[in-house]
């Protein structure tokens, strides 16, 4: 297995556990969570791998935090459906009126669970993105830059 995945599913899974949380708690800062393990992954992927130029550093450092994205966006669904089936089964109020009871008609429980997991999808998407371009940037800051004037030479 590449370093790049093996560095990204490590990150990521660690990100995936800390944004279920983070997601049950406040669900719009999952993204900061995707962008902040993309960046640690794609910065580490740079400092192991050693690639020749900032270009490939960059495209390790993307797909790194591609691969940990991707877990954290798992973690924001999971987080986010767990909150819904929690705030349903207790009935706790939210800002926006109180959630459908468990024994609400069809209509009210799809509206529910298809608006909250929208939402969920929305910021998951968000953070997916802000983590491949974060580590698409650390990658690049991460490679040596004197393997550049060493290949260039």
């Amino acid at each position: 297995m590449q370093p790049r995945i093996k560095i990204g599913l490590i990150v990521g899974g660690v990100g995936l556990l800390l944004n279920i949380c983070v997601a049950a708690l406040i669900g719009f800062c999952g993204p900061f969570v995707a962008l902040t393990a993309g960046a640690i992954a794609g910065f580490i992927t740079a400092t192991q791998e050693q690639l020749p130029t900032k270009n490939d550093g960059a495209r390790a450092g993307a797909i790194s935090g591609l691969v940990a994205g991707a877990l954290i966006f798992a973690g924001q669904l999971i987080g986010g459906i767990s909150i819904l089936l929690y705030l349903q089964s207790t009935g706790t109020p939210t800002l926006f009126g109180a959630p459908p009871n468990q024994f609400a008609s069809g209509v009210e429980q799809t509206a529910y669970y298809a608006a909250g997991v929208g939402v969920g999808v929305c910021f998951g998407l968000a953070g997916l993105g802000m983590s491949a371009l974060a580590g698409a940037f650390t990658g690049y800051l991460g490679t040596s830059p004197h393997t550049d004037a060493i290949q260039a030479g």
